[in-house]
């Protein structure tokens, strides 16, 4: 049994061709193959860009493809329908095997069946046809031994049953079995495994994972290669014969041939290509990063029509020791034609087609194998042949011969490039090449052929040298996203024999060379260099190529975005082309654009709008497809699951009903032997009820209509757009900002030779245009490069060192707080105790005298005189103590004129006006200062008027640029700078333009009002939350909190810094916070507008009266009086509030009146029950 396996193993090595898991020759193989002259139904067909064919085997087994990786010599050829048909018919089908081992298994063996049939898993896998067709193909034998261990648990009985009954197939099948586990054994047994956590078979792949073929393909026959030997039927050797030339020698043609000699001029070469010897030799520039990259280099002759050839031979491989990664391959080599519109690097356009050193055909982003033994190398001369003659059977094909010998077979030209007039093309990197056109070719072919040197004129096309003597060098002026790099392409359109110069030209030659270049990018100015390859990240390639470009006589054009409007870059660049040749020409393209750049503009917008509308289209449709496959598949699952089991049931029964007959039989011709007779029962006839099949509705395949993308066209709004966005901004936001102020337009007097103005933009109005610009970016933009200056630190200084003395006196006060109660107390307890002691002692006296009274028996009188000297006696608690304490300025802290105090430090008896500051309040306190002196420090430190301050948006950018920590808004308990901005609404507002400007002077001499400020913000804060106003609650989190300053404390005068204010107060800006504050009320004004909004005014008074107003009273009372006090004079100078806001009576005299008529009774009751109160 072992060696049976062996064997088997050993055939699958040695068969043809293997299974992917995907279609790639790269993925993982499934352990199976394919055999020779196998007829297989395929499912769906995947072809590549290499001229290879991927198969989806419709059983599930994998994936195939139809062409060897090796040597590309075809492996699987497709079949119609009919003859697919009529192989199948030929190759045994699994079912019948199983039927017929089974059958004849029983009939001889009836006992071994029973046996095995009595254990249930292994009866379970017998009565499943789809199960143990394939087993029975691949060997009866290795189906058993995969029961192996669990037998040994069962039992030797039913060990041995196993290996007998695997013995017997392996009799059974004998030699005709052979051939079909070679052809079916593999292919789904590999696939065929026990599941440890399922008591059943997993299905097998070629039924569970089916699919309806869509073609049939077949193994070749023979696979060898055309030139081994092959065995014949005799076993003799016979070599087989080269195949017969297809090109035939060259018919001589009357006419003129051309006279011009084949050569590269430089405008149809690459930057790095140096030509020497007469032309013909092609070396490449082998200094940094420019060595990675191909050179280019296209023939001066094109050809139409005839039969030509060129030659090119390998002179030398540069050999160079790499430190890190490198683009491979190293060394290439590409020939092959091209248009004279075409780009110089071929394979990546429809307009060229070319061979490579690989062994590939490259046209238009696609790689065909020709299946080519190796590479070239060094001394190889190899030939290109092109085929436009039309009465040639080879008629548009293109061939390859290496030393002489054709390396492949003719290729079709694509239909992209008949008609056209064709250029012989060299492509290479690390080599020397030199070409030969003319007019014998080094090595000979085996055919005659006429040379491009040799071409008729009637053929062929002369492009003429330049012979230019002056060549322009044009610098492109244009405004960031304004269509920049979409009027370059159109330049460059109009005017192909100019060659760009910039970062994007780089990337883009990088790309065309293999090199992988980033994929994300920032910007389309200057683009990333993060290549992987340290000589190409470290520039060396734009030095080189700045350094070629004036040595090379061509017409270029400089396309530096940034660069061109810096008046300090532009004379930089002039400078490198100092030969009098070069013409350097400014363009000013600023303003409004041309007819044909706005009709461009609009076709790109279209065509953008239409790509995302196909690739949504697409998307769609591909998951429309999804879904229904899976709801198909699932259907057929549940199908083919209900059929299985019925057969299964069937077959099961059948078994033991066949297994019963064959017992009874055996028992009967016992019988006869020994010479018994046994009573034969009468079998019980049974109606077999016919089971009608049952008809099944086809389900109706609906027939998928292609349906096409639907077309988009612009709105109306979109019409109007004058530049198209882009997919990058054209220069990184941060870089612009910091340069966008310097930006000029170019002058005469820099270097230049020309101005040229493109669009309505001319002359002064360019200039007008590029102010603007600059004026409307200001607004706009951050200040990138801003540094806070001396002033603001020493500003910011001095307010942290005040800072944290106020909150070293506010400690001190509360220590000092502290220990005045506890030593109160400790007094209280004393003089009590005293007043105990003081009790006791005259109650002692009392009692003695008593006794006294009752013994002697005295008047009246006497009597008097000691009831009266006994109350003279009488203890006055207020003489225990006799230390008088020491009398505190009293300060009434609740009705004091916050605004009128002088000093906030000690505002009598020591007591500072900041002594219930809590964690929010000092954090408030600290970000009004904060927001208000950055938005005096930015005015100086950008030093530029047309910047009116800080913008909304970018408020916390500047924040973190002068305090080095982030801002917030969350971190107040606010959603974004607006309501953070509100949270300091006394010292800073935003104006119209949504820039923040402060209400306070620039130079504060003191800054103790901010102190005043939260104080009554704090106090208010409190009025508005005792009556149930939660929304006045301030929700710093810890962030704000920890990011107050901690620094040391400073000096400082009083508080007369505001604008105009007068002593303690404001004047220029609105209202002092507080009750007579803007968006502020006094208390009773709170308590109507709380009974207005439904508000609880029991959290006011208090539900049953007494202690909350009497607190009340004690909190407010005085109030009243005070602000008349404080705010007497602020009458006068807002007496014209009553003209501005005279209409609120209008407005909101009806919601008084029914105030009142809903609260009247109420107010009443309050004068009854608290009237003494008042």
């Amino acid at each position: 049994m072992k060696t049976h396996v062996r064997e088997l193993h050993q055939t699958v090595m040695e068969m043809e061709m293997a299974y992917f898991t995907m279609p790639d020759v790269n993925s993982p193989r499934t352990g199976m193959q394919l055999q020779p002259g196998e007829v297989f139904p395929v499912s769906e067909v995947v072809k590549t860009g290499e001229d290879q064919t991927y198969l989806k085997l419709a059983d599930g087994r994998g994936w195939a493809f139809t062409h060897s990786s090796r040597d590309g010599r075809q492996l699987c050829e497709r079949l119609s329908p009919e003859e697919a048909r009529a192989k199948m018919q030929d190759m045994p089908r699994p079912g019948e095997m199983y039927a017929g081992v089974m059958e004849r298994m029983m009939r001889e063996r009836p006992e071994l069946v029973q046996q095995l049939l009595s254990d249930p898993e292994m009866a379970a896998g017998l009565a499943n046809p789809e199960t143990m067709a394939p087993w029975i193909t691949l060997g009866f034998g290795e189906f058993f031994w995969r029961f192996w261990g669990r037998a040994k648990n069962g039992g030797k009985a039913k060990y041995s049953a196993m290996l007998e009954a695997a013995s017997l197939v392996t009799i059974f099948l004998g030699a005709n079995g052979q051939k079909e586990r070679r052809i079916f054994g593999d292919a789904f047994g590999r696939h065929f495994r026990w599941r440890k956590n399922e008591r059943a078979f997993s299905g097998c792949p070629s039924l569970t994972g089916a699919a309806e073929p869509s073609s049939f393909f077949t193994m070749a026959e023979t696979v060898e290669p055309a030139a081994k030997k092959q065995k014949t039927e005799d076993g003799e050797a016979e070599v087989k014969t080269e195949p017969e030339e297809k090109e035939k020698d060259a018919v001589k043609i009357k006419g003129e041939k051309i006279k011009e000699a084949v050569a590269f001029h430089t405008n149809d070469t690459t930057m790095n290509v140096m030509v020497s010897s007469g032309g013909s030799l092609l070396m490449p520039l082998s200094d940094g990063g420019i060595r990675h990259l191909l050179a280019g280099a296209r023939a001066s002759v094109g050809l139409k029509s005839g039969r030509y050839m060129f030659e090119a031979k390998i002179v030398e491989m540069v050999m160079r020791a790499e430190d890190g990664p490198k683009p491979s391959p190293k060394h290439v080599l590409r020939l092959g034609f091209s248009t004279s519109q075409s780009q110089l690097l071929m394979g990546h356009a429809a307009t060229d087609i070319c061979f490579d050193m690989e062994g590939f055909l490259l046209h238009d982003k696609k790689r065909s194998s020709l299946g080519l033994p190796a590479r070239y190398g060094k001394g190889n001369v190899l030939a290109v042949l092109i085929n436009l003659d039309k009465a040639s059977p080879n008629a548009f094909t293109i061939s390859l011969f290496k030393d002489g010998k054709r390396a492949c077979e003719p290729q079709p030209l694509p239909e992209s490039l008949h008609g056209k007039v064709l250029f012989p093309t060299i492509n290479y990197r690390n080599v020397a090449v030199s070409a030969n056109f003319g007019s014998s070719p080094q090595v000979a072919l085996p055919f005659t052929c006429h040379m491009v040197q040799d071409a008729y004129a009637s053929h062929s096309s002369v492009t003429a040298a330049d012979s230019s003597t002056e060549f322009e060098v044009v610098f492109p002026c244009c405004l960031p996203d304004q269509g920049a790099f979409d009027w370059l392409d159109m330049f460059k359109a109009k005017h192909p024999n100019y060659t760009e110069l910039s970062d994007r030209m780089i990337l883009d030659w990088a790309e065309k060379s293999g090199i992988t270049a980033p994929k994300v990018q920032t910007n389309n100015d200057k683009p990333e260099f993060r290549f992987g390859i340290s000589d190409m990240d470290d520039l060396s390639i734009r030095r080189m190529i700045q350094c070629m470009a004036a040595l090379q006589k061509r017409h270029y054009i400089i396309m530096e975005l940034r660069g061109n409007l810096s008046k300090e870059t532009r004379v930089a660049s002039l400078g490198q082309f100092f030969d009098a040749s070069f013409k350097k020409k400014a363009y000013v393209v600023m303003g409004t654009p041309d007819a044909d750049f706005k009709k461009k503009n609009l076709e790109l917008m279209l065509k953008e709008k239409q790509e995302q509308s196909d690739a949504q289209f697409k998307k769609e449709k591909e998951e429309a497809a999804r879904k229904k496959a899976l709801e198909k598949k699932q259907k057929e699952a549940e199908k083919a699951k209900k059929k299985a089991e019925k057969e299964r049931q069937k077959k099961l029964e059948e078994m033991k009903k066949a297994a019963e007959k064959a017992k009874k039989e055996a028992e009967r011709k016992k019988a006869e032997a020994e010479g018994r007779q046994i009573e034969e029962e009468e079998e019980e006839t049974k109606d077999v009820e016919m089971e009608e099949d049952e008809v099944e509705e086809e389900e109706v395949d609906e027939v998928e209509v292609d349906e096409e993308a639907p077309k988009v066209t612009l709105t109306a709004e979109e019409k109007k757009v004058t530049f198209r966005k882009l997919p990058l901004p054209d220069i990184p936001e941060q870089l612009l900002n910091t340069s966008f102020t310097k930006f000029s337009l170019p002058e005469l007097d820099e270097g230049f030779d020309d101005l040229h103005y493109e669009w309505s933009a001319k002359g002064p109005a360019a200039a007008q245009t590029l102010q603007k610009w600059v004026l409307e970016r200001k607004l706009t933009s951050r200040v990138e490069d801003l540094a806070p200056s001396m002033w603001f630190k020493t500003k910011w200084a001095a307010w942290q060192k005040l800072f944290h003395q106020w909150q070293s006196k506010q400690m001190e006060y509360r220590t000092k707080v502290q220990k005045k109660a506890t030593e109160k107390a400790q007094k209280e307890a004393k003089k009590q105790q005293a007043l105990k002691l003081a009790e006791a002692k005259a109650a002692a006296e009392k009692a003695k005298k008593e006794q006294e009274k009752a013994e002697a028996k005295d008047d009246e009188t006497k009597e008097e005189e000691e009831v009266k000297a006994e109350e003279e006696e009488k203890v006055d608690p207020m003489q225990v103590d006799e230390e008088e304490e020491e009398e505190e300025e009293a300060v009434d802290f609740e009705a004091l004129d916050i605004f009128g105090v002088d000093e906030v430090d000690d505002i009598g008896g020591g007591m500072p006006l900041y002594k219930d500051f809590g964690s929010e309040d000092w954090t408030l306190m600290t970000l009004c200062f904060e927001l208000h002196l950055m938005s005096h420090a930015f005015k100086k430190d950008c030093d530029d008027t047309d910047r009116k301050g800080i913008i909304l948006d970018h408020l916390g950018f500047y924040y973190n640029r002068y305090y080095s920590k982030p801002l917030t808004a969350k971190s107040y308990g606010v959603e974004n700078e607006q309501e953070l901005i509100a949270l300091a609404k006394d010292c800073v507002f935003v104006n119209k333009d949504k820039v923040m400007e402060s209400l306070l002077d620039e130079e504060i001499e003191y800054p103790q009002v901010f102190v005043k400020i939260c104080e009554e913000s704090r106090r208010h804060r409190a009025l508005l939350l005792d009556m149930g106003d939660e929304s006045a609650k301030l929700k710093f989190s810890g962030a704000a909190k920890g990011s107050m300053t901690s620094a040391g404390g400073a000096k400082g005068a009083d508080s007369k810094g505001a604008k105009g204010q007068a002593k303690g107060g404001f004047g220029k800006g609105p209202m002092p916070v507080g009750p007579m504050g803007s968006q502020q009320m006094n208390p009773m004004a709170a308590m109507a507008n709380m009974a207005m909004k439904g508000g609880n005014s029991e959290k006011f008074i208090g539900k049953n009266g007494g202690k909350p107003m009497e607190n009340l009273w004690k909190t407010y009372g005085n109030y009243m009086e005070n602000i008349w006090k404080t705010y007497g004079k602020l009458w006068k100078t807002y007496g014209n509030l009553w003209k501005t806001y005279g209409n609120l009576w209008k407005t909101y005299g009806k919601p008084m009146e029914n105030l009142w008529n809903t609260y009247g009774k109420l107010w009443k009751n309050i004068w009854k029950t608290y009237g003494k109160l008042w």
